[in-house]
Parts: C-alpha cells; sequence; structure tokens
C-alpha cells in the first residue's frame, strides 16, 4: 500500500469539489483536510468538516495510506440538517 505524501494527496483532491484545496501542515507529520461548505466527513459525527492524515508513523500509529485517503473522500456526504 502506497503511503500518502503531501503531492499524492494534492493530485487525489484536486477539482473535487468536496474537499478544500488548501492542505494545513501546521501539525508535524500530518496533512489536514477541509470538507467544502454543505459537505462533511461524517454527518452522524457532528458534521465534522475537518479530517487528519498521517504522513509518517510513530511507535503508536502507522502512516495512512492512498487506499485509505481516497475511501475517505468517497465517503464525504451532504451535512444533516438538524
Amino acid at each position: 500500500m502506497t503511503q500518502l505524501t503531501v503531492a499524492i494527496i494534492r493530485k487525489i483532491i484536486k477539482g473535487n469539489p468536496k474537499v478544500d484545496q488548501a492542505i494545513d501542515l501546521d501539525e508535524e507529520g500530518k496533512a489536514i483536510l477541509y470538507t467544502t461548505d454543505g459537505w462533511t466527513w461524517q454527518a452522524l459525527d457532528g458534521n465534522r468538516t475537518v479530517e487528519g492524515f498521517n504522513l509518517r508513523g510513530s511507535h503508536w500509529d502507522q502512516p495512512d495510506t492512498v487506499d485509505y485517503l481516497k475511501w475517505q473522500i468517497e465517503n464525504i456526504e451532504k451535512v444533516m440538517e438538524d
């Protein structure tokens, strides 16, 4: 399985209207992605608009893969209204 890099993430999200094209790299070893207005990573989890992806592993966590990112993006859904 291919490990994520910023370049791969940019290629995968390019032109996807559900994902903000800006990648937040402020947290070391992570790429933080945001959904655009009206979309969520998980409607049942409080309409979450942010998701972090591990670029590097650690002693307790494995790096995320390309397949995982693609799966997450495929499962972005419309925001649930209250």
